[in-house]
């Protein structure tokens, strides 16, 4: 196993040096290939969703028209455990689990009557999630290595099998799973005992979150949505 042991030392095969000096922890990245860790998040949740097109009716046959909109952002707290697996000088495989709890508040408006708000519902979601990320790490000046990191993350909404409930006024129901395209920046950052990274990252999904369950006399509010899909900016403090 390759461990540099002076400021200039080279990677074998690199052109250019790997650290500049001053830095601290010369040999974390080198001395073991596995590092864990864990991650405090703070997220913005959103659907994007895409109105019907299509003439709608509900269950006794009467036509309306209406149109739905995330309305309101409230953040959203996460934490997670977390395993480095360095490959090479430059790439290490990130996995990351943990839960994420947040709120969306989803609007119907009336688009024949000026547009006017016609009803909000507030889903709450408890997001479980299992993200594989691969990153890339430029090279490591002094105490500062900035890195890209990409993946998939597939989560569960484990608020969804409870959300769907007249009682509460929810009347759309979502579906649970979901696979998510990730894709962000950050930055590493050595002090004498760990390692702390700042990092934010887009988090798309892929999988039509609106569900084609509906409530007996309720069906207006699914039919006014064509689809959503989740989309989240994440920022994250870790530790490792």
């Amino acid at each position: 196993m390759y461990t540099p042991s002076r400021f200039t030392d080279k990677a074998p095969g690199f052109p250019y040096k790997l650290i500049t000096n001053p830095f601290t922890q010369q040999q974390y990245d080198y001395n073991k290939r596995l590092h864990f860790g864990f991650v405090v998040s703070l997220s913005a949740l959103d659907y994007k969703v895409i109105n019907a097109k299509r003439p709608q009716y509900n269950s006794d046959d009467k036509a309306f028209n209406y149109f739905a909109d995330i309305t309101e952002l409230s953040p959203a707290m996460g934490v997670a455990a977390l395993m480095d697996y360095r490959i090479n000088h430059s790439f290490s495989l990130r996995v990351q689990a943990g839960p994420t709890f947040g709120t969306r508040f989803i609007s119907f408006y009336d688009a024949d009557k000026d547009n006017m708000l016609h009803k909000s519902m507030q889903m709450e979601s408890v997001l479980v999630e299992a993200a594989f990320l691969l990153k890339y790490k430029a090279m490591r000046h002094s105490d500062v290595r900035p890195y890209m990191i990409a993946g998939l993350t597939p989560y569960c909404d484990v608020a969804a099998f409870k959300s769907f409930n007249e009682k509460r006024e929810i009347f759309i129901a979502l579906n649970p799973f979901d696979l998510a395209l990730a894709g962000g920046v950050g930055v590493d950052m050595y002090a004498d005992y760990f390692k702390f990274s700042l990092e934010l990252k887009y988090v798309m999904g892929t999988i039509n979150a609106l569900s084609n369950k509906v409530l007996d006399r309720f069906e207006e509010y699914p039919n006014a949505i064509e689809a959503m899909y989740s989309h989240s900016f994440v920022l994250s403090i870790i530790f490792e």
